[in-house]
């Protein structure tokens, strides 16, 4: 059952389109929740693909539970809660 709502749920994500507020940009630095920091190297939606610092694969995260690195240069754009 678990796995079921798992892929319904990843399904919705790729096929929706990206959110107003996704201030997300391929080649902004980002923190990952565990620390980490890395490049986004691709958008889906949602969906930023960040390539870890130290890592070979890129790990997909939703742009609301990653946070930007400063300094660099973005979009005007309010961030946190």
């Amino acid at each position: 059952m678990n796995s079921v709502f798992a892929a319904v749920a990843v399904a919705m994500v790729v096929v929706s389109p990206p959110t107003p507020g996704n201030w997300c940009k391929v080649g902004h630095v980002v923190m990952i929740p565990d620390g980490h920091e890395g490049p986004v190297t691709s958008l889906d939606g949602d969906i930023c693909g960040v390539l870890v610092y130290g890592e070979k694969y890129v790990s997909q995260w939703a742009y609301y539970v990653i946070e930007p690195v400063y300094p660099q240069k973005l979009d005007d754009h309010p961030f946190g809660h």
